[in-house]
């Protein structure tokens, strides 16, 4: 395994868990390096070296060095082409791209206000303000859902949109927030990911 890529993983990261995903699609020999955030291994010098803003992912090929978790994923689209996960035609790589951005940042407020009720005790949490997020998390997936009108999977064939998107999905499925009746398209999209080889091996 010498030779292998090299994934610096915490097994609950959604991060981490995104590019797992990719490199299970493509079928590449990888180990992990697990890296225990809940003891701020993350934060260790030797681990800092690797990556200054102290995050996992990181993910080492040869003499290449990576974090952020779509960045590794687009590094091993262009290394490793086959199969592919992005389209050939730039207009629709582009598309994909703006919806991965549109996902992960411009839901993440509402994201990080569940995640913050969900992380106290139930007796503790905020009622009120874990409707009201979930109700803005539920309205700022509408433009996936529709993204998936007359598709199996978010770009039409699966891609890098789908591996962006399914670790945060997870989590909302974890907490209860998801499946929603209003999102039935993203609800089948699930269970067709959780099919996958690729999301089974995340277990």
């Amino acid at each position: 395994m010498s030779d292998a890529i090299k994934l610096y993983d915490f097994a609950t990261s959604p991060n981490c868990q995104r590019v797992k995903v990719v490199l299970e699609e493509k079928g590449l020999d990888y180990e992990t390096v697990p890296i225990d955030l809940r003891k701020q291994e993350q934060k260790a010098p030797e681990y800092l070296a690797l990556n200054p803003y102290g995050k996992v992912p990181v993910l080492v090929d040869g003499g290449t060095v990576l974090y952020e978790s779509c960045i590794i994923n687009e590094y091993l689209e262009d290394k490793y082409p086959d199969p592919p996960l992005l389209p050939a035609d730039p207009s629709a790589r582009a598309r994909i791209r703006i919806l991965i951005d549109y996902g992960i940042n411009h839901t993440n407020d509402s994201h990080q206000a569940i995640r913050a009720e969900m992380m106290k005790a139930e007796g503790e949490r905020d009622a009120g303000a874990l409707a009201a997020a979930k109700a803005r998390f539920l309205e700022e997936l509408q433009p996936l859902e529709r993204e998936l009108e007359g598709r199996d999977y978010m770009a039409g064939d699966f891609s890098l949109l789908d591996a962006a998107h399914l670790p945060r999905v997870m989590r909302h499925v974890e907490w209860g927030i998801l499946p929603d009746a209003s999102l039935p398209l993203l609800n089948a999209w699930y269970e067709r990911m959780t099919a996958r080889a690729s999301v089974r091996a995340l277990a």
